[in-house]
């Protein structure tokens, strides 16, 4: 049974359905009888019903999402007849961007415990559709480390409380509580906060239990360590100097943590297509995995921080390499700027690093050296390191609005983002021994820019977008 008080008699019927203590046997969608948590009525229900469940016990929380706004890449479609209803049209009638990617992300959960490879690949690209072998392998993870009823209750409730601090009235909330910390912080430091004060109610309902160590725990170490970050190298070494200290000893913590990630992403285009984990594709997974393994060997001492980053870098490389392109190097500073483009890009084909390959290299000698010491700053014992949020967004955006474009139409404006990442990087450059910071800097402000008509004819237009002052905290130095 449950270790937990019964606070809130809203999730009573989610408690039901994950009971163990029953001699039923559960066949799985591979024919083969289900085992341990594989056992609980929820993994049997159907879509409709475990949207209906979910929607009945996280109602509050759901509802906190109908206001968030939207990230660079949640913007949402016009529904259509194919997709069918969405998760928040059958739970409030309307579109609701973030609500429908936390349900989806609930949902891959139930298709990977019951072994769905069909619901949760379904409508994946066939050409990086998720292998058989990986969605097992995946699968084992989630078996293995959810042990107790108890922890999928836990990973569930990380699921939906982890995008409340998107939530507009959150931070307003939490303002007396804001006052000790750096300002203008991201929305995971947001709900660990509230969730510290104890203004989050699924949390504060597993106080005193062992789920609400793990749950504080994963939002500690999410307010501190941004995994998908890291696996896209949006991030740099300087943010992963604490993952020793935050996650030693924590390894099952960790491993939640880490469940809750791959939900995130299986569920992040569940605004556009709520019928399957559409952006968990084969070389999504394996980054992931990566990423994981470093954050892991960094906790074992196995590697410094950089040198767990610079394995993420060097996966990406040898993935092109692979598909034949010109292997890079992460002891070249150019070439491991280079890399992490292609690696913030979501590059996965030689001919993508090309038109990265060649916009890198049509900036002028100014820009490139700028733009290459941005990106080799560590934010450890070498000055100050910025982290450019959501760049990995707006350039899957601008890929996506250049899709049916010339090459070269695709390389201008690929370009016109690194001279814009250059002018966010302001003249920083890694200076050994002095004292190492790191700085979160959004480039959300230029999604617009980026997704109109006008920059697709004219990329050079980014050029003249001002920074605002609440998206850095660093001079902006022009760059030419």
């Amino acid at each position: 049974m449950f270790d937990l008080p019964h606070g809130l008699a809203r999730t009573k019927d989610l408690r039901e359905s994950l009971r163990l203590d029953t001699q039923d046997v559960v066949i799985g969608h591979n024919g083969e009888e289900l085992q341990g948590i594989g056992r609980a009525k929820l993994f049997t229900l159907n879509d409709l019903d475990a949207v209906k469940l979910f929607g009945t016990t996280f109602a509050p929380e759901l509802s906190g999402l109908k206001n968030a706004a939207p990230t660079v890449e949640s913007s949402p479609i016009k529904t259509t007849e194919e997709f069918g209803p969405f998760p928040s049209q059958l739970l409030f009638h309307e579109d609701y961007a973030e609500v429908n990617r936390t349900i989806v992300g609930m949902l891959a959960l139930k298709w990977l415990v019951a072994g769905d490879y069909d619901a949760f690949t379904g409508q994946q690209f066939p050409a990086a559709k998720l292998r058989r072998e990986s969605f097992d392998q995946l699968r084992e993870l989630f078996m293995s480390g959810l042990k107790t009823e108890d922890d999928v209750y836990a990973l569930l409730v990380a699921t939906v409380v982890n995008d409340l601090g998107k939530d507009p009235d959150m931070p307003e909330k939490a303002a007396r509580f804001l006052q000790e910390y750096p300002p203008n912080p991201n929305h995971d430091m947001v709900v660990y906060i509230a969730a510290k004060h104890g203004m989050l109610p699924l949390i504060n309902e597993s106080e005193g239990t062992a789920s609400h160590k793990k749950l504080m725990q994963g939002l500690l170490f999410g307010s501190e360590v941004n995994i998908a970050q890291l696996a896209q190298a949006e991030s740099t070494p300087g943010t992963l100097k604490h993952v020793k200290e935050i996650m030693a000893g924590q390894e099952h913590a960790f491993t939640l943590k880490f469940m809750e990630l791959i939900l995130d992403v299986a569920g992040a285009d569940g605004h556009h297509d709520a019928r399957c984990a559409k952006p968990m594709i084969e070389p999504v997974f394996q980054g992931y995995m990566v990423a994981r393994q470093a954050l892991m060997n960094i906790v074992q001492e196995k590697c410094s921080a950089r040198g767990g980053y610079d394995e993420v870098l060097s996966h990406r490389g040898r993935l092109l390499t692979t598909d034949g392109f010109t292997a890079l190097s992460v002891q070249d500073p150019y070439e491991r700027a280079l890399l992490r483009l292609i690696t913030m890009g979501r590059t996965t084909t030689k001919e993508q690093a090309s038109w990265f390959n060649q916009a890198f290299r049509s900036l002028s000698y100014r820009v490139r050296r700028a733009l290459s010491d941005g990106l080799n700053v560590d934010g450890i014992d070498d000055g100050v390191a910025i982290v450019p949020y959501y760049m990995p967004a707006l350039f899957s955006e601008t890929l996506k609005t250049t899709s049916k474009s010339t090459k070269d139409v695709k390389v201008a404006a690929l370009a016109s983002l690194m001279r814009f990442l250059a002018r966010i990087y302001a003249g920083t450059k890694p200076v050994p021994g002095t004292k190492g910071e790191v700085i979160e800097c959004s480039v959300a402000f230029a999604q617009n820019v980026v997704k109109s008509q006008d920059f697709k004819n004219n990329p050079t237009i980014l050029d003249d977008l001002v920074i605002p002052e609440a998206s850095r905290y660093v001079p902006v130095v022009k760059v030419d």
